[in-house]
């Protein structure tokens, strides 16, 4: 889809409401890491505007896989957070 985007130029806008990633043995080896990194550089290699607006939670690796862009609007009660408070339990 954002290969489509870019190829027709039209801007790509996102709504984020993601937990986050899984912090969890099983999940990185089920290549987790990688499909975000994955992301990560098409999304980097895209000529077209990227706009991203959070309108609910935003946390960790799943929103950063699909937060990558070039301008980020939130809603006034959203939140954008590095771990959530699972992951950060499950990581102690």
């Amino acid at each position: 889809m954002m290969y489509y985007a870019d190829h027709h130029g039209f801007p790509i806008v996102k709504f984020i409401d993601i937990p986050g990633a899984y912090a969890e043995l099983k999940s990185e080896e089920l290549g987790q890491g990688e499909a975000i990194a994955n992301n990560l550089r098409t999304m980097f290699g895209l000529k077209v505007p990227i706009l991203s607006i959070v309108v609910g939670e935003g946390g960790s690796g799943g929103a950063l896989a699909i937060g990558c862009d070039n301008e980020m609007l939130m809603l006034e009660n959203a939140v954008f957070y590095v771990a959530s408070p699972d992951a950060c339990a499950a990581l102690l």
